[in-house]
């Protein structure tokens, strides 16, 4: 038997040398599960043995398989571990290969501390503590951690190098009712995580994420000693104790050129999910450069369109919160995807919208606006009363581009599917593009319809899902837990793909591939995003709103524009 690079036997017809190193056998005599065993081998075989290179292929699911005498279930979770751990990252469709340059991300089953990883790994870094202070809480954070408006938070802005270099910034709010003292802790000499868990007396245990691109910024740039427009990824996470209550709000800046290396695995690999790396960490283009800055300044102008909606008709709720957190998204459909057949494209061979949460309406008339299908006369006639030709839920006005009458919940998806269909039979060139909330969800009429679109393979039908985790009445996992809606949609045929879903870039990306079955686009927003005192607040699901907050909402989208123009 010959050996390959990890000492584990490959069959061969020739006779061969013997082998000076035997490969390591798996036994279930030693109390140590199996997969425990094998990753183990693995890791010894990255760290010790240095058989294994970065970037260096392991065998294949099969190869392990066979030589351990072992099921693929054992294989996956000894891989997953390894994966999670940052020492394998897996290439769909190619393999899985040791993990090479860049920091270790562990899977998003817990939070993720830079200071683990890199000591994990060996790297020895520096910590520099750059401002630590107890500040009230200003709205949008006391929004993500929970808190009573002005309730007292620790800021801390800190800088990690290795070896003279800064690797990353991190700036993060601190949830002081539940982590009393935390503020006298030196975290130079103390990892945050672990002054947390002594202040609180609880484990820290989970985190949400979101990954965005976007440029250093002059404040930024000074910290990670790189250029104000140079792309850097910033992670954003929100962290929890073991009893559920909000610890931190963390912003982490990671200098340029560094990458995040490692994904997450699920317990069982589903049909049709595709590797989304690509939309969140690799660098923008000098093209998407350009493409970003404008797509966001039609982001806030979607934005502004819905705060001057909602002002006009002063005292009246309107669903500000869902319409502010998908306004990327129908900024990147109607400003740069969809052939909207007023840039050029024949009308019948335009692309179709279908906005199934109707409720938000008032984040796509400007979109709609900008891209020329309407007019600032339709919009000036109002939303109620005789004169007015659009309304706070569509009502169908093909000439007009507005696909369906809406307002029930669960509904869009089905007549989106009856689009695809219809201009599939036509023989027309449409992509029908549906938009729908993680809440709406819940109906049954989704999947109903997701499952004939799955069946009839309509490559020409991308759903949007706005995950915002929240709907009326509270978080959605609270309500009714779907899990991850993507696996939902991968089980009834559809390609799925998730991605930051305020990143300009990652959803043009996502939502500009091709697919040769449905695709569903899952992209992670915050409800109310963009302005403080709406975000992550379930009561702006639907609120009035007063002069006083108007002001407000107007004064943090001209501070938003101008930042983008330093």
């Amino acid at each position: 038997m010959a050996h390959d690079g990890m000492g584990f036997p490959t069959p061969s017809s020739e006779p061969q040398e013997p082998q000076l190193k035997e490969p390591e056998q798996l036994t279930s005599s030693t109390g140590s599960p199996l997969h425990a065993q094998l990753a183990a081998i693995i890791r010894k075989r990255i760290d010790t043995d240095c058989d294994l290179q970065p970037g260096e292929g392991i065998p294949s699911e099969s190869d392990l398989m066979q030589r351990f005498g072992i099921s693929r279930g054992t294989v996956r979770r000894a891989i997953r571990t390894l994966v999670e751990e940052g020492y394998l990252t897996t290439r769909k469709g190619s393999g899985t290969y040791v993990a090479e340059g860049g920091l270790a991300r562990p899977g998003m089953r817990r939070p993720l501390s830079f200071a683990a990883l890199l000591s994990g790994r060996g790297v020895s870094f520096s910590t520099k503590v750059l401002c630590k202070e107890v500040v009230s809480a200003p709205a949008s954070v006391s929004a993500h951690l929970g808190l009573r408006a002005g309730s007292e938070v620790m800021f801390m802005r800190r800088v990690r190098s290795v070896g003279g270099t800064a690797v990353v910034c991190q700036e993060s709010w601190e949830n002081l009712d539940a982590c009393p003292g935390l503020e006298s802790s030196d975290f130079e000499r103390e990892s945050l995580f672990d002054a947390v868990e002594r202040c609180s007396g609880r484990a820290i245990t989970s985190s949400t994420a979101h990954y965005s691109a976007t440029k250093a910024g002059t404040e930024h740039g000074g910290f990670l000693s790189c250029e104000p427009n140079d792309a850097v990824l910033v992670l954003e996470q929100v962290i929890s104790l073991d009893n559920g209550t909000p610890i931190e709000w963390s912003l982490t800046w990671l200098r340029p050129g560094e990458v995040v290396a490692g994904m997450s695995l699920q317990d069982q690999i589903l049909p049709g999910a595709l590797d989304a790396a690509y939309a969140a960490s690799t660098p923008p283009t000098a093209q998407e450069l350009e493409l970003r800055r404008d797509l966001e300044r039609l982001a806030l102008d979607v934005r502004r369109g819905v705060v001057e909606t909602a002002h006009r008709y002063e005292g009246n709720a309107f669903h500000i919160g869902g319409s502010c957190s998908m306004a990327e998204i129908v900024a990147v459909l109607f400003g740069h995807i969809m052939r909207t057949g007023r840039d050029g494209t024949p009308w019948e061979a335009r692309d179709r919208f279908v906005l199934s949460k109707a409720h938000a309406s008032i984040a796509l008339y400007p979109a709609m606006l900008q891209a020329g299908i309407i007019s600032q006369e339709d919009l000036d006639r109002g939303l109620y009363g005789e004169d007015a030709v659009l309304f706070k839920h569509p009502k169908r006005d093909p000439e007009r581009g507005i696909e369906m009458s809406g307002g029930s919940l669960g509904m869009g998806l089905g007549y989106a599917v009856g689009l695809a269909l219809s201009l599939k039979r036509r023989g027309l060139p449409s992509r029908v593009f549906c938009v729908v909330g993680d809440g709406e969800c819940d109906e049954g009429s989704i999947w109903e319809s997701a499952a004939l679109a799955g069946f009839k393979q309509l490559d020409n039908l991308t759903v949007i899902v706005d995950a915002n985790g929240l709907q009326l009445d509270g978080a959605c996992n609270d309500i009714l837990d779907n899990g991850p809606v993507q696996n939902k949609f991968g089980t009834f045929g559809f390609d799925t793909i998730e991605v930051a879903g305020h990143d300009v870039i990652a959803l043009s990306r996502a939502l500009a591939s091709c697919h040769t079955r449905p695709c569903a686009v899952v992209a992670r927003t915050v409800k109310g995003r963009g302005l403080s005192f709406a975000e992550n607040v379930p009561a702006w699901h639907d609120h009035a709103l007063d002069e006083q907050l108007y002001e407000q909402a107007l004064a943090e989208l001209d501070q938003a524009r101008e930042a983008m123009s330093q």
